[in-house]
């Protein structure tokens, strides 16, 4: 009994502590946060693959962006064949300007689909690849943009093949850790 109420104190010392390591900040700033994904392919999400990154006004310079491959696919109209690849969106934003209504980002995407994707996973290479049976989509596409967000306001950037990117800016007021999250929800 003993070992579960230490164990469980020392999970709760370590959790809190955690909690302790973000820092509050001492003026409002803009946060934007940018998020790409692929269509769902199977008809049963709003969205398939993708993820989402934060870029601070408070940051110097630009915030790297990289994203999850994405399985992208294009059909002819009666659905009997399909072309397939993987897409890939990675890049970089910043926020170059902010006033008490909007924060303005300079946003640069490359965005790349092939018959292959390769990554690596705890040190191993891993190779996906449409079979060779049937047609690769292929794209290489680059796009810079600035765009001015009005906060609590998502812009979207679509790409090929039903990759989208879209674009929510928020404010993080004095002394929060994280910006509030439920502005950004619905994208």
């Amino acid at each position: 009994m003993h070992a579960v109420v230490r164990c469980a104190s020392l999970l709760a010392f370590v959790v809190v502590a955690g909690c302790a390591g973000g820092k509050s900040i001492e003026k409002e700033s803009a946060v934007v946060t940018v998020s790409a994904y692929g269509p769902d392919l199977f008809g049963q999400q709003s969205r398939g693959t993708g993820g989402s990154w934060d870029v601070r006004e408070t940051s110097r310079g630009a915030t790297p962006l990289s994203f999850p491959a994405m399985e992208v696919r294009a059909c002819n109209q009666s659905r009997t064949a399909c072309s397939l690849g993987f897409g890939v969106v990675d890049g970089s934003a910043e926020i170059i300007s902010s006033s008490p209504t909007a924060a303005t980002v300079a946003i640069n995407l490359n965005y790349q689909v092939g018959r292959t994707y390769t990554h690596v996973v705890n040190g191993q290479e891993i190779k996906q690849e449409v079979p060779a049976d049937i047609q690769a989509l292929q794209v290489s596409q680059q796009v810079t943009k600035r765009i001015e967000v009005a906060f609590g306001d998502v812009a979207h950037i679509q790409l090929p093949y039903g990759v989208d990117v879209a674009v929510c800016a928020q404010k993080q007021n004095i002394g929060e850790i994280v910006p509030d999250r439920s502005v950004c929800q619905a994208f």
